[in-house]
C-alpha cells in the first residue's frame, strides 16, 4: 500500500507544484520588482511550471535522473527564498517543501512542512506529505501522529482517512486499515482506489480470491489502473485470479 495508497495521496498535490525546466533565462530581479506580492511571484513560478510542462521537460524528472539544470534550480531557488521572506505564508511554505522533496531534498521539506503544520488551522495536504516522508523513513507512529491531528482539525478529508490505513496497513493492523478505508468510502475516496487498497488487504491476508475479486472491481471502475492489472496477473497462478485475468485480455 505504501507504493499506491501513498502515491495516490499526493499525485495531485505534487502535480500542481512540481516543477519543470525553463527552455529561456529568466531574470529573477526583474521578476521581483515587477512582482511585489508573493502570492503572484509564486503564480508566475507556476505559470513557468506549466510552460515547461508543455514541452516535456519536467525538472522532477531531471532531479531524479541526478542532472538538474539551472533553471531548475534557480525556480526551486527563488521559491525557497520566497518561504524565507514571507514564512507565514502556508501556500508558499506547501509550494516550497514539495519542490523540495521531488529535488530528492527530503530533510529541508520536512523542516517546512513542520513548520507549516505548526501554525493555527487545517493543513491536510501539508500532513499527507509529511506523513509519506515519516513513512519513506520508516516511522509509521510519527506519519500516524500528524495524520490524526489534521483529522481531528478537517475530520471530512477523504485522503487523510486513506492515508492512515497505509500507516495501519503497514504495521499489519489490517482490521483498523479496512475501518479506514471504509469512513474514507464515507467521504467520498474514488471506489477504485478503495478497492485496489481492501485487495492489497485481502491480499496480506493470503485471501487470494477476495483480493483478485477487489483488483478486478477496482479495473471495472478504471480499466487503465495498472497497478491493479499487475496485482491480478502476479496473482494468475491462483485459479480464481487467473480466471479474473483473463476476461480482461
Amino acid at each position: 500500500m505504501q507504493h499506491s495508497a501513498i502515491k495516490c495521496f499526493t499525485r495531485s498535490l505534487l502535480a500542481v507544484v512540481a516543477m519543470v525546466s525553463l527552455s529561456a533565462c529568466v531574470s529573477m530581479d526583474a521578476h521581483r520588482e515587477a512582482t511585489p506580492d508573493p502570492n503572484k511571484r509564486l503564480d508566475k513560478m507556476l505559470a513557468l511550471y506549466e510552460q515547461g510542462r508543455e514541452s516535456g521537460s519536467a525538472c522532477a524528472e531531471l532531479w531524479k535522473a541526478y542532472s538538474a539544470t539551472t533553471d531548475c534550480e534557480r525556480i526551486l531557488n527563488e521559491v525557497e527564498r520566497l518561504s524565507v521572506e514571507f514564512p507565514r505564508n502556508t501556500r508558499i511554505l506547501l509550494a516550497s517543501a514539495v519542490m523540495q522533496y521531488e529535488a530528492g531534498r527530503e530533510d529541508k521539506a520536512q523542516l517546512m512542512l513542520d513548520n507549516l503544520l505548526s501554525m493555527p488551522g487545517s493543513h491536510p495536504e501539508a500532513a499527507l506529505l509529511r506523513s509519506k516522508i515519516a513513512m519513506n523513513d520508516g516511522s509509521t507512529t510519527r506519519a500516524r501522529a500528524v495524520l490524526e491531528a489534521q483529522i481531528l482539525l478537517n475530520p471530512d478529508y477523504a485522503e487523510l482517512r486513506e492515508a492512515l490505513a497505509a500507516t495501519y496497513y503497514l504495521d499489519g493492523k489490517y482490521d483498523q486499515a479496512q475501518r479506514a478505508l471504509s469512513i474514507a468510502g464515507r467521504l467520498g475516496a474514488p471506489g477504485w482506489r478503495l478497492s485496489y487498497h481492501q485487495g492489497l488487504i485481502r491480499e496480506a491476508k493470503e485471501d487470494w480470491t477476495a483480493a483478485c475479486g477487489l483488483y478486478a472491481m477496482a479495473l471495472e471502475q478504471r480499466p487503465d489502473f495498472r497497478a491493479a492489472a499487475a496485482r491480478l496477473v502476479g496473482l494468475s497462478h491462483y485459479e480464481d485470479c487467473r480466471r479474473l485475468a483473463d476476461r480482461r485480455r
